[in-house]
Order: C-alpha cells, then sequence, then structure tokens
C-alpha cells in the first residue's frame, strides 16, 4: 500500500463517524489495491455482510487504522479477508451478491471470459484455440 492509501486509512481510523459505505470503500480500495470500485457493488456487499456476522460499529475504523499500521489482530485479519472475498468472489454467506463483477474476473479477463456468456458459435470448443497476443 502506497504513501496515500496509508494516509487515507489514517483519517479513517481517525474519523469513526465516516458513514459505513464511505469506510467500507475506502478500506475495499486498499485491501483490493484497486481505485475507483463500483460504490453500488459496494453498498450490496457491505449491506449482505451487515446481514451475517460482519461487525460494523467502530469495526471499519479499527481495521483501517490496524492495516496502516501494519498490526492487525486474528480479529481484523479474518475481516479484512472476508471483505476481499466478498469482493473478488461476489459472494457473501453463499449468496451471490454480483456475479459480473466480481473482481475475480478481471484476473483473468485477458485469457477468459466470464463463463455464464458463449464467447463463440456452438461447438466452438471443438476447435483449435485461437491464441490471444499478449
Amino acid at each position: 500500500m502506497g504513501l496515500a492509501g496509508s494516509l487515507t486509512l489514517h483519517a479513517l481510523a481517525e474519523a469513526p463517524s465516516a458513514a459505513p459505505l464511505d469506510a467500507f470503500m475506502t478500506l475495499s480500495e486498499a485491501l483490493t489495491g484497486k481505485s475507483g470500485l463500483n460504490r453500488a457493488v459496494g453498498d450490496r456487499l457491505l449491506r449482505a455482510l451487515q446481514k451475517g456476522s460482519f461487525e460494523l460499529g467502530d469495526g471499519l475504523p479499527k481495521l483501517a487504522g490496524a492495516l496502516a499500521a501494519n498490526a492487525l489482530t486474528p480479529d481484523q485479519e479474518a475481516l479484512a479477508l472476508r471483505i476481499l472475498e466478498a469482493w473478488y468472489l461476489g459472494v457473501v454467506d453463499n449468496v451471490v451478491v454480483t456475479y459480473e463483477e466480481a473482481l475475480m474476473f478481471g484476473v483473468v479477463s485477458d485469457t477468459l471470459v466470464i463463463r455464464s456468456y458463449c464467447p463463440n458459435k456452438p461447438g466452438f470448443w471443438a476447435d483449435k484455440p485461437i491464441e490471444r497476443q499478449a
């Protein structure tokens, strides 16, 4: 995480009254290393996380402070991993919150298409694959 990300996390840690979605998006961008995450998806993920065992309260600002200081407790690490899992898989507590917007597809988008869509004509899989240029 760069200096700018660290400063944003410190600011969040010192402002526990920040709106939950703003805090969640700041943390999400720091954790994923991606800026400009979709706020509508973030809102749906946050709502889904809150329905489960996700502790909101002052947990997000405390997580931001611990992340900025690189001093996560085991509980904070578990919370950070849950946020990452939600963004990358698009699933929270075995419920699909988003499919197309899940970050996992961006990681392999240079090679694979999202599997719910046919990328070619019927039976295309029997032909020799066309190599993509890097």
